[in-house]
């Protein structure tokens, strides 16, 4: 099954009962969890890893790109709680560039 997709279509639902498992799948990502889990449940395939990687970089540059009201705020929100769960100061940078705060409030963000 394709990663992106499945990822794609638990993180389209409004509910938030994926946030958690999404987070989760963000932390996989990182290399030192994946080592301590893979002794029970086995060796991630890298391709995955990498899939999984890029999915948390291209929804949060799209989720930073749409800010407009309070949904997409807490949107953003739990999507940059993936890019935390990742460990990834490169994907980090990578995504965010010289953002230096973000300041959600009603009606839109305030980059700086």
């Amino acid at each position: 099954r394709n990663i992106v997709k499945f990822l794609s279509e638990v993180h389209s639902t409004t509910d938030g009962r994926f946030e958690v498992f999404l987070r989760f799948v963000a932390g996989l990502s990182s290399p030192w969890a994946a080592w301590i889990l893979e002794e029970f449940l086995g060796p991630f395939p890298n391709e995955t890893i990498c899939r999984a990687i890029d999915w948390v970089k291209e929804e949060v540059q799209r989720q930073f790109r749409n800010t407009g009201n309070e949904y997409d705020q807490r949107r953003l929100l739990n999507t940059l709680h993936y890019l935390f769960e990742s460990q990834n100061p490169a994907l980090a940078q990578q995504t965010l560039g010289s953002v230096e705060s973000l300041s959600f409030k009603k009606g839109g963000r305030e980059k700086t």
